[in-house]
């Protein structure tokens, strides 16, 4: 298995060996650059996570070319927002692959939209994509990589918690799309094997404007937990919930919740369970220097979201290292280099399988006193993706 190690700030290397002197100065990159085309949520529904997702790779992109770029030629990205429309995916897309000619794709975050950009830059284009969002995993084909958690990372480390905590009994609750239905589709024996029930499975629209359906399944179902996957408008379900008086006592947990959605309905998420790769509260040297950077960059105030963000970091990386071991960034090359790849990030070690998706560590923490606590570390988490290229 082939490793790299992490250059966390890579500036910091280079002022190093130039205030040294000597053969250890890096060599600014130069001749025509590398070029990655970001499609992302910068508006729109998903654009916590679309910002994330943009903010970690020009992060990385930086850290890179401060480190002399990949094969000695700078890197470029191109953004393009997709508002979360599908046809807006559609048309950024083929932007960046016809007219830009980028050399790599990365994004976007709904699963609709990666389904759509799947389409015109793998089938149609013959590009790489990285998708880095946490998504229902499926996809399997040379020149697509999910750099993202897929649901039995999340779920297993999870749901055993929340039914010895809560009890047995489980509401499924999610937003009526692809990601949320066919991750409970994998929830289910893993809920099973635990002893649990499923009492209620309920999907509403994605912006829904109303919430008097879900109050009034809880009331009568009475689930000892609700798994939850409905990211767009969870403080607005919560809040319902809440004035129903249906919240005290009543288990959460979901695989969406990171850091700066937190933030602003900490008062309704108290002693809800969140598992993902990265959270502010991960433990190490490599997250906190991740975090630093990224404030250092964006602000005191920004956090990389817990899905995308590193996931985006670690993608650039990684990328770097199989384009120079491919000696080309020709797709086809570049992917066979990818597989086995591992790389040290912000989370410790994640590793590319031969199924195109990322094994990796899943933390889990939950809400106590209005911020997030570090239940566990889950290391190596196999994607159990059934991917076989």
């Amino acid at each position: 298995m082939r490793t790299r190690r992490l250059w966390v700030v890579a500036t910091a290397f280079t002022l190093i060996a130039a205030a040294c002197g000597g053969d250890d100065e890096v060599t600014p990159p130069s001749g025509d650059p590398i070029v990655i085309g970001i499609i992302a949520d910068l508006t729109g529904a998903f654009a916590t996570y679309g910002n994330s997702l943009t903010r970690s790779a020009e992060l990385a992109v930086k850290e890179v070319n401060a480190a002399g770029g990949i094969d000695g030629r700078p890197v470029q990205i191109i953004k393009e927002d997709i508002q979360s429309d599908v046809t807006a995916t559609v048309d950024k897309a083929r932007k960046l692959v016809e007219s830009d000619n980028v050399d790599l794709v990365m994004g976007p975050i709904g699963s609709d939209a990666n389904d759509a950009a799947y389409q015109t830059v793998v089938q149609e284009g013959g590009k790489l994509l990285f998708y880095t969002e946490t998504y229902e995993g499926g996809k399997c084909d040379p020149l697509y990589f999910s750099f993202g958690a897929v649901p039995a990372q999340q779920i297993r480390p999870m749901i055993p918690i929340l039914q010895d905590e809560y009890g047995t009994n489980v509401m499924l609750f999610g937003a009526d799309y692809v990601w949320p239905r066919r991750s409970f589709e994998i929830a289910k024996p893993i809920i099973a094997d635990g002893g649990g029930t499923v009492v209620s499975e309920l999907y509403l629209p994605l912006i829904a404007d109303d919430f008097s359906e879900l109050v009034q399944e809880v009331r009568d179902k009475q689930p000892d937990y609700i798994f939850s996957l409905y990211p767009a408008l969870w403080g607005a379900a919560l809040k319902a919930l809440d004035d129903a008086a249906l919240l005290d006592g009543l288990g959460v947990g979901t695989i969406f919740l990171g850091d700066g959605d937190y933030l602003g309905i900490a008062d309704l998420a108290e002693n809800s369970y969140t598992a993902l790769p990265y959270f502010t509260v991960a433990e190490g040297a490599a997250a906190e220097d991740f975090l630093t950077a990224f404030q250092a960059e964006y602000g005191a105030d920004q956090f990389p979201s817990g899905g995308e963000g590193v996931g985006a970091y670690d993608a650039v990386w990684m990328y770097k290292e199989a384009v120079e071991k491919a000696g080309s960034t020709d797709p086809t090359a570049v992917a066979e280099e990818l597989v086995g790849l591992s790389f040290d990030g912000p989370t410790g070690k994640v590793t590319m399988t031969s199924s195109h998706h990322l094994e990796q560590t899943i933390n889990l923490v939950q809400a106590r006193n209005g911020q997030y606590v570090l239940v566990d570390s889950f290391s190596d988490r196999d994607p159990e993706e059934a991917c076989d290229l």
